[in-house]
């Protein structure tokens, strides 16, 4: 459990993000978890005991875990209040550097996955919470209260070989040649349109940086979730 934890921090820093909260690093955990099963016929890296509540996956056992490695000085940790409401930040000092992805059992594509996963939703906590609870097979097929099964990720991993499809028919290979060709043209005549590519661009006017910016302090706001999940 110490070496997800440490590894998910280590990630953490290494893609530049800093420190993470409390309920970041919980979540961030559980798709390492998500991971690992992927390649490990459903099991998991930390080992925790994951039950879905009332906002996604929660584990007792990985709080302890968290609270054990900062009160030993492994993790960093700071707690502090913002507009009445308790929160602690988690990061690695310079000592332990943690393990890395692949020390834990997550490599190629996973470790891929899993630092752009870093990237993306280390600032962002809603689509974090979005990610986790909507977007990951374990959560799909679970029931609130109970444990969470990983087991639905042992095949999810596995690559489907490509079949390959030969055309014998000659007058089909000259045709697709040609809109191959045609394609080609058409391409380059609109290459360096710039009026074309204008017309292309996305728009963002003043009414949506302020939304953008209003969804930013909604969730630097957000409540703590609250743990309701009953132990089988």
């Amino acid at each position: 459990m110490q070496s997800a934890i440490l590894a998910v921090l280590r990630e953490a820093r290494e893609a530049g993000v800093g420190r993470i909260t409390r309920t970041t690093l919980f979540k961030l955990v559980y798709l390492l978890d998500c991971l690992h099963a992927e390649a490990h016929e459903g099991e998991t890296v930390s080992g925790s005991d994951w039950y879905f509540h009332s906002f996604g996956p929660f584990a007792v056992n990985l709080a302890g875990g968290i609270d054990e490695l900062a009160s030993r000085g492994l993790v960093q940790s700071l707690s502090d209040e913002y507009r009445g409401k308790d929160f602690s930040l988690y990061w690695l000092g310079e000592y332990p550097q943690g393990p890395s992805l692949s020390e834990v059992g997550v490599v190629g594509t996973g470790a891929a996955r899993f630092g752009s996963m870093v990237r993306k939703f280390a600032k962002d906590l809603s689509k974090l919470l979005d990610h986790a609870y909507f977007k990951t097979l374990p959560m799909q097929g679970a029931t609130p209260g109970k444990r969470i099964d990983f087991g639905v990720l042992k095949d999810a991993g596995q690559v489907q070989a490509h079949k390959h499809t030969s055309i014998s028919d000659h007058a089909k290979i000259l045709k697709l040649a040609q809109l191959a060709e045609r394609v080609a043209q058409t391409y380059t005549r609109g290459k360096g349109n710039a009026r074309a590519m204008a017309a292309h661009r996305p728009i963002y006017d003043l009414a949506f940086v302020e939304a953008s910016a209003a969804m930013d302090a909604e969730d630097a706001d957000r409540d703590p979730i609250a743990f309701t999940a009953q132990l089988a």
